[in-house]
């Protein structure tokens, strides 16, 4: 069931990031790059999917491996997801290389906690800090139609991390491995590809 599961999340997130890297290609540099750095986290995502899937001998160079492309897509591809969300909302773009400095400023900030042992509080905050930026982002939203998707996303997605994900909140009772964090994962891709694209579209058809 855990690999049906991953195959699923394989799934939406590269249709997630084709989705958006397709709907870039029409837009100027300033929106496109916010949907080029959705696109990104996604594939962030489909990689550690493919990584579990593939990468399945027991051996201790496999399993860091493994670990790698799972903080990858967690700890880099999650908050880069929310962040291309908020901009897109607030319809004020970022540059290219400001996307770069974020990525690697998660990369450091990840590195920095691990070495300081707080690995599984900083798993909680990022849970907490995804969910509640994406929901933010939808209740900053003005236009009603685009508002319920965004809203959708990322009520979906607070869930998902809230409550089965690495960092969730509640006292976890599923079995190791489980099958429904990325299950969860694979269903709310494709909203969050649907959310970003008609706002950042929308913005883009009335300036």
């Amino acid at each position: 069931m855990l690999n049906l599961a991953l195959g699923a999340l394989l799934i939406g997130a590269l249709f997630t990031a084709y989705q958006l890297q397709n709907s870039a290609q029409q837009l100027p540099d300033s929106p496109r790059t916010t949907l080029q750095a959705g696109a990104l986290s996604a594939l962030f995502i489909a990689l550690s999917a493919l990584a579990e899937l593939l990468l399945n001998q027991a051996s201790s160079d496999i399993e860091t491996l493994q670990r790698m492309f799972a903080n990858l897509a967690y700890y880099a591809a999650l908050p880069l997801l929310a962040s291309a969300m908020l901009v897109s909302t607030r319809n004020q773009h970022w540059q290219r290389a400001a996307w770069g400095r974020w990525l690697i400023g998660l990369f450091a900030l990840f590195e920095l906690l691990r070495r300081m042992e707080q690995g599984e509080l900083y798993t909680q905050i990022i849970a907490v800090a995804v969910s509640a930026t994406m929901l933010l982002a939808a209740l900053m939203t003005k236009e009603k139609a685009l508002q319920k998707a965004n809203l959708l996303a990322g009520i979906n997605m607070s869930i998902t991390l809230l409550i089965a994900g690495p960092g969730a909140l509640m006292p976890n009772t599923l079995p190791e491995n489980s099958y429904l964090y990325p299950l969860l994962m694979a269903a709310t891709l494709p909203l969050f590809a649907i959310a970003i694209k008609q706002t950042v579209l929308f913005h883009h058809k009335t300036a």
